[in-house]
């Protein structure tokens, strides 16, 4: 499905490689939501339910959400590097490759995002209930957003493997083995080299990441 057929997003930024295989996010400076009005570039870091759709080519790609504190630009925090150093979900290294593999073929890659805004409610608590602000869960736009996507498409979006029920590339799951085994351990040029880590393994690869890239 191609972006323009959504009504509800608005564009958020522009993905490159930064160096290495490490990516950059290039957030507009000049955001606007569905309707073309301005928004503060605070709606970035508000903890407020919201989707994200990643687009290459102007093709959605992948719809995912999630309620880090530190708003959309946590969220997409993660794919910047894939976590590789630390003890990311197959998911998140599998996004982060996808968008590495397809800028280092030279294809445009754009993040768009969907939320709601938060509203007051009742929330109860031991004694009663208090009004306080709240926000609908980032899950229920998700699932609109994936249930609307397959009425259309009949089927989910291609990096969406879990609604898929697919599995992982090889390269991938590899990766995932190599950052577990390699939590904790910093500091050893082995443990962070991982494009020399999945060609030791008979894994042909594009991944470039070593040991200097954790030196900057």
């Amino acid at each position: 499905m191609k972006i323009n057929r959504v009504k509800t997003c608005f564009k958020i930024a522009d993905v490159v490689i930064e160096r290495s295989d490490i990516l950059k996010f290039n957030y507009l400076k000049d955001l606007k939501d569905e309707n073309g009005i301005s928004l503060n570039q605070n709606i970035l870091k508000e903890n407020v339910g919201r989707v994200y759709l990643i687009c290459v080519n102007s093709e959605i790609k992948k719809i995912g959400g999630s309620e880090d504190a530190g708003g959309m630009k946590g969220t997409l925090n993660i794919y910047r590097d894939g976590g590789l150093n630390g003890q990311p979900s197959p998911r998140s290294i599998g996004t982060w490759w996808h968008l590495f593999h397809e800028l280092s073929k030279n294809n445009h890659v754009e993040i768009y995002m969907i939320y709601q805004n938060s509203f007051f409610g009742k929330v109860k608590g031991l004694f009663g209930s208090t009004p306080r602000q709240v926000s609908i869960s980032y899950k229920h736009i998700e699932n609109a957003c994936l249930a609307d996507y397959f009425s259309v498409e009949k089927k989910n979006p291609d990096w969406n493997y879990q609604e898929n029920s697919n599995v992982w590339t090889q390269e991938i799951e590899e990766l995932h083995k190599i950052t577990l085994f390699n939590k904790g351990k910093k500091g050893q040029e082995k443990n962070l080299d991982f494009a020399k880590t999945l060609k030791n393994n008979g894994i042909k690869t594009i991944i470039k990441r070593c040991r200097k890239d954790y030196d900057r």
